[in-house]
């Protein structure tokens, strides 16, 4: 047995799937052959498939199953409505979970459906690397039985493979998969097939590869290096860890230390401020007993004060009393002196109302007649102002005619002395200075 083959054999041998492959049922599309290596990572193949006719009898329509509320599909799925029990509800979550996360990487990573186009797509090698919830075992699996029954060779496994010292990277697929159909058992093709999926899955990934807990480390040259490298980084680490150890007890004890201090500190604070509570607190007891102490001196002087108030206001009662008595006895003399005083001053103030009304009488009489007398002067005044006033307009009047009849007289002789005159325009200025000559008409009074 060539080296090769040996690796392969030892590869079947330590690499087991965490689930069993479904057995492929007859008549189911691809989408659903690959729902059943889901299904079986919860149940048998017989419960898988009984499953599967479930979902498909609720969900004609994966897309609304994909798009639907787990606990909903978990109802229907019981008991064939929305309210089932609880319990048988959530027994089946897990399953109904799984079932639509499958169907929703399928819809992100093909948009549909339908793996059909899986027979005979060529894009179909690296679709099997970008399905992890599938998972590479589950998506190998389901090509494997896409292709008639072929070992898939992608990417994913030739990487494992070459770590391996099985192939060597860099050759076409075709070529690959020469290279390694030998060294398969013959009928161990679908074990191979998962078993270097579930390797790649779990241990050989492309960016960190968990080497140092792969079971083949010791048949894999690249893992023996890595394993290598990661000893000497546990190692390191747990240098630097020990170091870091000792960093943090050094720095533990000084921050114990320091919190030592601290705590001494607050220690001396707090028992000073308790020395300082209970000074404040005799202080505070001495000038409260001092307070009661002066609040019973001031209230005995009170009650004292209260007593000599009392004493006083009965003797001044008694006396209040004694000189309302003499002051009754008093105010019924100076009554009657005060009745006889008011009749004498009625009567006196009868005769002088009536003095004074007289004398109102006689005062009002003699400013009637004064004010008469200046009326009848003022109105005299008044007559006296005109008719000066009139006598003056007629005096202006006569200076006026005499002015014009001067003026007509001087303008005739010219008038003669050269050309007669028209006796028309002298007749119209004649009437013009009679009118004008004429006396104003007095004002009525």
């Amino acid at each position: 047995m060539s080296k090769k083959s040996e690796a392969v054999a030892k590869l079947l041998e330590k690499i087991v799937p965490r689930s069993p492959m479904p057995e492929a049922v007859d008549g189911l599309p691809l989408l659903e052959q690959g729902m059943l290596v889901v299904l079986r990572r919860h149940m048998t193949q017989t419960q898988a498939v009984s499953t599967l006719k479930k979902l498909r009898a609720v969900y004609p329509d994966w897309n609304e199953l994909r798009v639907s509320q787990v606990q909903e599909i978990a109802s229907l799925m019981v008991a064939g409505k929305l309210h089932a029990p609880v319990e048988d509800i959530q027994k089946h979550l897990p399953v109904v979970r799984d079932a639509r996360d499958y169907l929703q990487e399928i819809y992100q990573k093909t948009h549909g459906f339908d793996l059909e186009f899986l027979k005979d797509d060529s894009s179909a090698l690296k679709l099997i690397t970008q399905m992890p919830f599938l998972g590479t075992a589950g998506a190998s699996w389901l090509l494997w039985l896409a292709t008639g029954k072929q070992v898939p060779v992608h990417g994913a496994m030739v990487r494992a493979l070459d770590r391996l010292g099985i192939v060597t990277r860099g050759a076409g697929s075709k070529k690959q998969k020469e290279l390694v159909e030998p060294h398969i058992p013959k009928g161990e093709e679908l074990r191979f097939v998962t078993a270097v999926g579930e390797l790649v899955d779990r241990w050989c990934t492309s960016s960190k590869p968990l080497c140092h807990e792969c079971p083949l480390v010791d048949e894999c040259v690249f893992g023996k290096k890595a394993f290598q490298e990661w000893k000497v980084q546990q190692a390191r680490a747990e240098a630097q860890r020990q170091k870091d150890d000792a960093r943090r007890a050094v720095l533990e004890k000084k921050e114990a230390a320091k919190r030592a201090r601290e705590d001494a500190r607050l220690a001396k604070i707090a028992e000073a401020e308790a020395k300082k509570k209970a000074r404040d607190k005799e202080r505070i007891e001495r000038e409260a007993k001092k307070k009661r102490e002066a609040e019973q001196a001031v209230q005995r002087k009170l009650e004292a004060d209260k007593k000599a108030k009392i004493a006083a206001e009965k003797a001044r009662a008694e006396a209040e009393k004694k000189k309302q008595k003499d002051a009754e006895r008093k105010a019924l003399a100076d009554k009657k002196a005060a009745e006889k005083k008011a009749e004498a001053d009625k009567k006196a103030a009868l005769a002088k109302k009536e003095a004074e009304k007289k004398a109102a009488l006689a005062k009002k009489e003699a400013e009637r007649k004064a004010l008469l007398a200046k009326k009848e002067a003022e109105k005299k005044a008044a007559l006296a102002k005109a008719e000066a006033a009139r006598k003056e307009a007629a005096r202006k009047e006569a200076e006026k005619k005499a002015a014009a009849a001067k003026a007509a007289a001087a303008k005739g002789k010219a008038k003669s002395s050269v050309k007669p005159a028209s006796k028309p325009a002298a007749a119209a200025k004649k009437p013009a200075a009679k009118k004008a000559a004429k006396p104003a008409p007095k004002k009525k009074r």
